[in-house]
């Protein structure tokens, strides 16, 4: 394992406990203090992803431990821009385990240097583009899964009328909705447009825009329930409890298309 991953995992290991004690402790968490964490493995994860670049003179976006890392690596932007926007530090408690589990992957995978077997600059422009817009996709779907749970843990708390730490900690349903809704709908934009070029890079490559192999199927399913999803929002106000546990489907798919796919073969060069 690279020493670097080991700075990466220990920051967020500790960003983790941090959000955790947080958001269960009634005492306030040292939060001016937990940003150097956080800044520090961050910057080792950006310095990994380019010193991997330079070194394979290629996005570092193919195999199982690139695509692993560049997807922490954009979840914990995604968390950031998320933050920026609502200010609700609660999110990072249920984002933050997320980013060490797929970082860990990213760690403890084989180390491969292959290279996918693309031709001409415009396959080279286009796999990169595909690749990392559908991960930065699957980065703003688990930032919604995380308001998504927010969202039942809170109205859980009103229900029963328990109104402890958690309920103190946590945004309000409407922030908790309005998050999972534009994290849904950047997610969206992005899957799309990460499809439309990988059916470009396909059609160059061999000259056929699908193929039918599982990791195809299950971004096809992906893009079809969250455009569902959104259509309901905005047709009938579709939203709430309902969303919330949408949100969390959707993510069950995704991490399946990430990982239960990888044992029914696939095509894909990045996974």
């Amino acid at each position: 394992m690279d020493y670097l991953w080991f700075v990466i995992l220990s920051g967020y290991a500790l960003c983790v406990a941090e959000s955790i004690f947080s958001l269960t402790s009634k005492q306030p968490a040292p939060r001016r203090w937990m940003i150097f964490p956080l800044a520090l493995a961050f910057a080792a994860h950006t310095a990994w992803l380019v010193d991997r670049g330079i070194s394979l003179d290629r996005c570092p976006i193919a195999g199982t431990e690139e695509m692993f890392a560049f997807l922490s690596w954009a979840l914990v932007v995604a968390y950031l821009v998320a933050w920026k926007w609502s200010h609700v530090l609660a999110l990072k408690a249920f984002i933050f385990p997320i980013v060490l589990v797929i970082a860990t992957i990213a760690a403890v995978a084989p180390q491969s240097d292959a290279t996918p077997a693309i031709k001409g600059p415009l396959q080279s422009f286009l796999f990169p583009i595909h690749a990392g817009l559908i991960l930065i996709a699957y980065s703003a779907f688990f930032i919604a899964f995380g308001a998504g749970l927010m969202y039942l843990i809170q109205e859980r708390e009103l229900r029963l009328k328990r109104f402890g730490t958690f309920f103190y900690r946590l945004p309000s349903l409407d922030t908790c909705d309005s998050i999972s809704f534009k994290s849904m709908a950047v997610g969206f934009i992005m899957l799309t447009l990460g499809i439309a070029a990988g059916m470009g890079w396909q059609r160059i490559r061999d000259g056929h825009y699908w193929h039918g192999d599982p990791m195809e199927i299950f971004s096809a399913i992906t893009w079809l329930i969250y455009l569902a999803l959104i259509q309901s929002r905005r047709s009938s106000g579709w939203a709430g409890r309902t969303a919330a546990l949408a949100s969390i489907v959707g993510f069950m798919i995704v991490i399946f298309s990430l990982v239960g796919v990888r044992f029914l073969g696939t095509l894909h060069p990045f996974s």
